[in-house]
This record gives C-alpha cells, structure tokens and sequence, in this order.
C-alpha cells in the first residue's frame, strides 16, 4: 500500500508486515479537478497540488495526525494511481481492509461546525453530505476507532459518543457503533444502511458494498448500476444461504414482473427490519443456472384456482395452472416480534418456471400459518476466511494531556489510600500548549471487577473556577487491550464503573462554570495511548434538544411525498397541481424520504402531544379563475394508541396550527375524536367559467406489507367544476 509522510507529504510504499501504523482519512470529494490526484503529489513541483481546493484538507489532515504522533496517513484521493486500472481495481477490492487496518480513522466534515448540538433536528451534522455518500459508509464501519472532525479541524465527537445521533441519521442501530459487530445482521438491514446513499458513478453503488459482505469481484465500469448489483447479489449468495436478501420492494406503484434479484440497494430501503432466515427450514440452496436462480421455496396459493390431481401419482400434489398467484414464505422474521415473517409473491407462467409479481410488496404473515413440506440435507459453506487485523500491538503506556491547566488541575492519584505510580512532576511536558503527563500502564494497582481484572489510575481534578472537584477513574483491560474510563463526583469505580462507563469518550458538566470531556485517543506508536481531558466553557457548551434514548423506526407514517390533482389527465390541456411535501412540524429528526413516500415518526413525540403537522405547498395555476389554496395542512398522529388524522387549510403557521391540536386548542376535540379518515371541501370564486370545488380526502391504516413504521397515509386531491 502507499502512505503520506505527514511531515514531508511525499508518498512511500509499504508491503506485508512493513505496514507501519497508520491514520485514515474519510472525507467527501469536491469536483474531480480540485481533489489533490497522486500524480499532483509524485511531481517534483508541488506548485500544481498546492493551486488545487484540496490541498488544504490533505495539510489539516496530516497536521491533525501529528498532533497524535502519526508519521503516516493513508488518504483515498492522491494515495491510489486512478490511471491504473489493475491499482484501481486491487483498490476497490481491499478498501475495506485498509480502513479496518487503519489505527484511527479521521471523519473530515466541511458543511459543520463542532458547536451545534448533533442531536438537534436541524443541525448541519445531520445534512453533512458525508452521510448521504456510498463510499463512507464501510469508512464508518470497518475502522476500529472514528473521530469526526469539523470545518476547522475539531473534533466534534467519536463515533462511541455520537452512536445515537449517528443512528438516527444512517438507520444502522446503536449496538454496531458499541461494540463493532454487525455480522449478526441480516443481508436485508445492512442493504437498507445504503439504501439511501449515493455514488457518482453508479455502478460503484455495488462495489461499495464488498468489504460489508466480505466478498470481491472485479469492477466493470459502464455495466450499469442494476447489472453490477446483480452481481454483488449472486456473490453474496455465494457464501450465505440468508434469504433476506429477497425482503426487498420495488418503489411504490412499480409492478412490472421481477426476479427475486433486487435492482439497487434502495429496494431494501424499508426492510431494516427483516432478520436473518432460519436455519432449520430444509433445502436452503439456491443456484443460478441460464434460465434463473434455482431456489426451494413453500408455495401457498392465495386466490381460489383450480387444482388438477394426478391420480396415478404415489404421492398426489395438487398442479395448479399458469398465472395462479403463490404466497412464498422466505422464513424471515422481523424485529418487531418473532410472530411477524414476510413473504414474496411469485407467479406461475410455465412449468416450474415463475416471477415475482407485485414486488412493490413484501406480505406480512403469521408465523407458522403456512407450512409446506421442505426436506433435504445442505452443508452450509463457510462465509469466508476471519482476517488478522493489523492494529492489536499491545498498550504499555498512556499520556494524560490536560488542554485547560489554568482551569483546573490534578489533584491526586489515589485509591481506597493507595498512590497510583506517577512519574517525576518534572517530567511533564507541554504539547502544543497542553499538559502532558505520562504513566507506564503495567505499574498501576489491579482491580478485580465482575469477572475481569483492570489496571486501574484514579485521578482527582479540581475546577480553579469554582472550587468543584470531579474524579476521572481509568481502567485499562491488558488481556484484549481496552481502555474504560468514568467520570463523577465520587469514584465511579466504587460502584457500578462496568456499567456507567465508556470506551473513548465522556463529558461532565460542572456547576455554572462549563464542562469537562475526556476523550481516548489512538496515536501513531502503537504502545501508547492518549488520555485528553478538555474543558467547554459555559456559552460553548451544548445542551441537546432530546432526552432519552433515541430509537429506531416503530412507530410512526409513511406519507406521500406530494399530493397530485387525480381528476384531469394531462391530456386536455389542464394544469396538474402537484402539492409537495415541504414541512414537518414539529422538526422531525427520523424524516426520511422513499421515492414517492416519505417517512414521519412519532416516537420521539410525548405521549399527550404525539402528532405532526404536513405543510403540502403547490404553486398557482396559470389559470386566471383558479384560486384554490396554494397550502393545505395535514395533521397525523396518536391519540391513546389510536391512529387519526385531519386536514386544514389556513394562513396560520405550522406551529399555530399544530398547537391548536394540543388540549388546550381549538381543535383540540378533533384529535380526541381519533378519526381515521378527514375530508375537506372549498369553494372558489365564482366567473364566468364556473365554480370551482376542490376536496381534499385522506386516511390512515396500519400497514399491511413491509414499510418503514406502523401506519400508512393516503390522501387526494380533486378539484371538481360545478
């Protein structure tokens, strides 16, 4: 591989065991001609390279390295020879080994600055492009430590302090940014991760996604993005018997005839909740031969048919003609509860050959409804060969950096009356206008916690503001070489420390007087790691605008994106209006948009006030007669488990609209009522043309085939002439 010196910025490479430990940068590109190439870099003149937007983001990155002692940084832009085919390809193939390998990986953020709170719904975090891009989403995963980085080079958080909010943006729940392991997921959930990403090139949509499923393939651009998934498809189904990889539906109203293949990762958009396939379910086989995939699946027929026995059949079977429509179980369970299994619909349209029709739906079924006979043994191939991660040297030493001395200091080191090894005061040393102090691991006093034994420093600050005193308990495991900390006003490590405390990163807030951070930093010698105690004052430091835990997609809508007068074809002449989508009050941090639907989640909401309101807007006609209302409010929600909606039309804003829903509104009444279905009727102006009547009808049910949420809203638009 080719690293950067990050002092002299000239590129080296490296092979096999002469790898030396390495930084990794993620970042979204600009245009191709302001990215920093590796040509730019080999040349002896750096005048080209320095002229280019990019070359200051490669300086920042290498600086920022620095200041935790790494020689070397691997960045994607001028570290691969894109001129060379073979090099692109071998680089494609292993991108996800070399940010696996990676000591740290560095999340650079342009479009944000540290200070917001990332748990605010319209926080500039949570629109960074580098969450909409199909390249970043293996640089999320596969490093074993992530630091995100602001416009100016500070860090925001880690990917351990930010797994909520992070979360909530890429769907991928909270336990994979806790504890790294996501192979427990099914092939549907890590195809819904990327299901809302993109790529400049669309056949890297596929080529994206090799590491996750731990699978390669050669890239051959100018495929299409659909032929190159297909074959991302059939290599996962390689290695894994999983029929999630089925669970996907096409966009809503798409209902031409299909394979059991998906076309691109957006399919799999609402099956972040299709589990893994049982086990125990016979043949799990499938193959692909000229004429499709070979695949045992139970048939049940769901429309009445006629069924031709053969009677000198041992067995009889019934045989049911071309075009009888099968529900096909894929033993699929979902994660909102073992009694709820998807199922495709498969068609008959010769012998045994089928399609999948209505593939815009994925039918929920009951468990064990339906059960065919399945038999037969298969040996399940292994799904490929465990690699050696390259970043497991063992810790010998930490450094505890203190960036605000004139702040507060440390205290003690003390425990239960035992003084923790220090070195000579002496040798502190100032880095970069921080203190530094540092400690050999193996000298600090073992702990037996539960069933493990820590090495353990307890250190005692005092805030030189307010006289407030706060300890910093570390714990540091030398069989696997994790690192645990606590903070508090007593020693954490007195009580439950295992279960309050955190990997890498922590804060705590000091009365009147800011708060104090502690973040575990990996460094570039592979024996040593960082402690960084920072301290925030008071008018920078963040509040978040959500309490609680943050969870996934349960409860809530999926609702049109727009809204499309449904009574005057195109083809007399007539303006269609189209009323988009543009607001959701209040704020809503899971919104997320399907094609033509758009998800609206009620469960961060509080129990008594559980609704939203939909601002559709649509431009004027261009008819001099029409004066319908440019804006129409949509208010969805739950009263005491009961879905209801209604629909408005006022000058009043989104949040005077929405308030007087709450108990002591006007409108108060109707959303007690908690009916399912709303009408509205106006009247225009009268001329010579006519009258014009519009009438906006809606609905709400639960669903009734897989989809993001619990409920579905429709509504319509007619504009009637009287």
């Amino acid at each position: 591989m080719r690293l950067l010196n990050t002092h002299s910025l000239k590129l080296e490479s490296f092979f096999g065991d002469k790898i030396p430990p390495y930084a990794i940068l993620s970042h979204t590109w600009g245009e191709t001609k302001d990215e920093v190439t590796f040509q730019d870099m080999m040349a002896e003149d750096l005048s080209v390279a320095e002229g280019k937007a990019g070359y200051k983001k490669i300086r920042g990155a290498c600086q920022y390295a620095q200041k935790y002692m790494f020689k070397w940084i691997w960045i994607d832009s001028c570290c691969i020879n894109k001129e060379s085919s073979a090099e692109l390809s071998e680089a494609i193939n292993s991108m996800y080994a070399l940010y696996e390998d990676a000591q740290v990986c560095y999340v650079y953020l342009e479009d944000t600055i540290c200070s917001e709170d990332v748990r605010d719904a319209e926080s500039r975090f949570r629109r960074c492009k580098w969450f909409t891009r199909g390249w970043t989403l293996q640089e999320l995963l596969a490093p074993s430590y992530v630091v995100f980085l602001d416009q100016h080079w500070e860090m925001i958080g880690t990917r351990y302090s930010l797994a909520d909010a992070v979360s909530v943006i890429t769907s991928i729940p909270e336990s994979v940014f806790k504890d790294g392991n996501f192979d427990r997921f099914s092939v549907a959930q890590k195809m819904s991760w990327a299901s809302m990403r993109q790529t400049t090139r669309p056949e890297d949509m596929a080529y994206c996604l090799l590491g996750i499923f731990r699978v390669s393939m050669s890239p051959i651009y100018g495929e299409g993005g659909a032929r190159a998934f297909m074959r991302l498809q059939q290599e996962i189904i390689n290695i894994s018997d999983d029929r999630s990889i089925f669970a996907w539906v096409a966009p809503y109203g798409k209902n031409d005839p299909r394979g059991l293949l998906a076309r691109s990762p957006t399919e799999f958009g609402m099956s972040g909740e299709v589990k893994a396939s049982e086990a125990d379910i016979g043949d799990t086989s499938f193959s692909f031969g000229n004429n499709g995939l070979r695949i045992h699946l139970p048939l049940v027929p769901i429309e009445p048919v006629s069924v031709v026995v053969s009677e000198t059949a041992k067995t009889q079977r019934p045989s049911y003609p071309v075009g009888t429509i099968f529900s096909a179980p894929l033993h699929c369970c979902s994660e909102r509860g073992p009694e709820t299994c998807f199922a495709v619909y498969l068609q008959k349209v010769a012998g045994e050959r089928y399609v999948r029709c209505r593939p815009d739906e994925l039918a929920i079924i009951l468990a064990g409804s339906q059960q065919p006979d399945i038999c037969q043994v298969v040996v399940k191939e292994n799904a490929g060969i465990p690699r050696k991660v390259k970043n497991d040297r063992k810790v010998t030493r930490l450094s505890i950096r203190n960036t605000a001395p004139d702040v507060f200091n440390r205290d003690s080191h003390l425990r239960n009356g035992m003084s923790t090894t220090i070195p000579d005061p002496h040798e502190d040393k100032e880095v970069q206008g921080m203190k530094e102090t540092s400690v050999k691991i193996n000298y600090w006093p073992k702990v037996n916690i539960g069933r493990r034994s820590w090495l353990v420093a307890c250190l005692k600050y005092r805030c030189l503001k307010s006289d407030e005193i706060f300890h910093a308990d570390l714990g540091f495991n030398y069989t696997d070489g994790s690192l645990r900390f606590a903070l508090g006003q007593r020693h954490p490590l007195l009580t439950k420390w295992c279960d309050d405390s955190c990997w890498d990163w922590m804060e705590w807030h000091l009365e009147g007087a800011g708060l104090v951070s502690v973040t575990y930093h990996m460094t570039g010698d592979q024996t040593l790691r960082i402690f960084e105690v920072r301290y925030v004052a008071p008018d920078k430091a963040k509040t978040s605008s959500i309490s609680g835990p943050l969870e996934p997609f349960r409860l809530g809508f999926m609702v049109p994106s727009m809204i499309r007068e449904s009574n005057f074809p195109a083809t007399t002449g007539e303006p269609l209006k189209v009323f988009q989508l543009a607001n959701v009050f209040p704020p809503d941090i899971f919104c997320k948009k399907h094609t033509d639907q758009t998800y609206v989640d009620m469960s961060a909401l509080g129990e008594r006030e559980q609704f939203r309101v939909l601002t559709y807007t649509a431009p004027p006609n261009i008819n001099p007669w029409d004066t319908t209302p440019i804006h129409a409010y949509v208010v969805i929600g739950f009263h005491e488990s009961t879905a209801w909606m209604d629909i408005v039309v006022s000058t009043d804003s989104p949040k005077e609209v929405w308030k007087s829903y709450c108990d002591s509104g006007s409108r108060a009444p109707t959303r007690i009522q908690c009916s399912p279905d709303a009408t509205l009727d106006l009247l225009t102006q009268e001329t010579t043309q006519s009258i014009n009547k519009p009438t906006f009808t809606g609905n709400v049910k639960e669903r009734s085939s897989l989809q993001l949420g619990s409920h579905v809203l429709s509504v319509n638009y007619i504009l009637t002439r009287l």
